[in-house]
């Protein structure tokens, strides 16, 4: 038990912790995002009861709105790679330092 303590040392764990936080906290940004995406649409809609008329007559208002929607959803999908990205960086980091130890404690025992 005590090798396997000396693997995941207070830092190794530390490091994963915040590698799990990332990985489970990635999904409900992105459901965030994406439910306030569709709410902005509903408020803006509302906001412009005449919301297809309006389009008729400035089509760029509609195209501005369209850009602002998709670049909140966006947004969401970005914040979703970062953080997947976080918790695989340091899952990956844990996982080769003890990887590169193994290897070189079994370099020292041939």
């Amino acid at each position: 038990m005590s090798e396997q303590e000396e693997f995941f040392s207070q830092k190794y764990k530390s490091l994963l912790s915040v590698a799990t936080w990332a990985k489970y906290l990635a999904w409900p940004v992105l459901a965030v995002f994406t439910l306030y995406s569709i709410g902005l649409y509903f408020q803006e809609q509302a906001r412009y009861s005449f919301f297809d008329e309006q389009l008729k007559i400035n089509s760029l208002a509609g195209l501005s709105l369209l850009v602002q929607i998709f670049g909140t959803f966006l947004k969401g999908v970005i914040y979703h790679l970062l953080l997947r990205g976080v918790s695989l960086g340091l899952t990956m980091i844990v996982e080769t330092d003890i990887n590169y130890r193994g290897t070189s404690n079994q370099g020292d025992i041939s």
